[in-house]
């Protein structure tokens, strides 16, 4: 980041042929926060007005549907702040969710944004941390992988460290295109606080308070 503190990272390079790619191979394990109202496998695309929508959305009419390695990484990612401060959420919050692991339908071949030669083509770890109000700059990223023919993007997640542990499947907004996933299993959202050391208590702390978008 600029000492402005607005990113460094530019628009992508006109070409990305070589870009560093990694397989999500077909049945592989994912996991997937979500309303408890809606479909895990849903593709959203970019808003037509900021804020809102995900860091990786593509124009419409595509989408993208956002799924973990593992059901602690989706749940970092739905309670994001709280596991840095209170790590207490209410029970409203954590009944509105659910976790829901599955089969990846089919093989996608993603662009590794986490690889040492991405950083050859102008990448560097901003590009998967970047606060909403910058999402056009890896949207900007998503859509020049798609036109480059890649299917998604390997990524890290910004609230579990490490190693790539995310990805950002491309497809048709909505509920994408068939095959759909088979096998969903779901974790009720209190269940999931639980694994990641987080509690649900209705009546906290003044102190302990967190505003969380729903």
């Amino acid at each position: 980041m600029s000492e402005s503190g607005r990113p460094s990272i530019g628009p992508p390079p006109s070409a990305l042929s070589g870009f560093p790619s990694e397989l999500l191979v077909k049945a592989q394990s994912v996991a997937r926060s979500h309303k408890v109202a809606q479909s895990p496998w849903w593709f959203s695309a970019a808003p037509k007005a900021e804020p809102g929508g995900g860091r990786f959305d593509l124009s419409h009419p595509s989408g993208t549907c956002y799924v973990a390695d593992t059901i602690e990484v989706a749940t970092r990612e739905r309670l994001r702040e709280t596991i840095l401060t209170a790590r207490l959420v209410s029970p409203g919050f954590a009944d509105s969710f659910a976790v829901s692991t599955f089969a990846a339908p089919r093989q996608y071949l993603c662009a590794n944004i986490e690889a040492d030669d991405a950083a050859d083509f102008g990448v560097t770890r901003e590009l998967a941390a970047l606060a909403p109000k910058y999402y056009s700059i890896s949207r900007t990223w998503a859509n020049a992988f798609a036109e480059a023919s890649f299917e998604g993007i390997r990524y890290g997640a910004r609230f579990t460290p490490g190693q790539a542990n995310s990805w950002a499947l491309f497809g048709k907004r909505g509920y994408g295109e068939p095959p759909m996933p088979s096998d969903i299993k779901q974790v009720s959202g209190r269940d999931a606080c639980k694994l990641i050391g987080v509690a649900v208590d209705s009546h906290p702390r003044l102190g302990s308070l967190v505003v969380l978008d729903t």
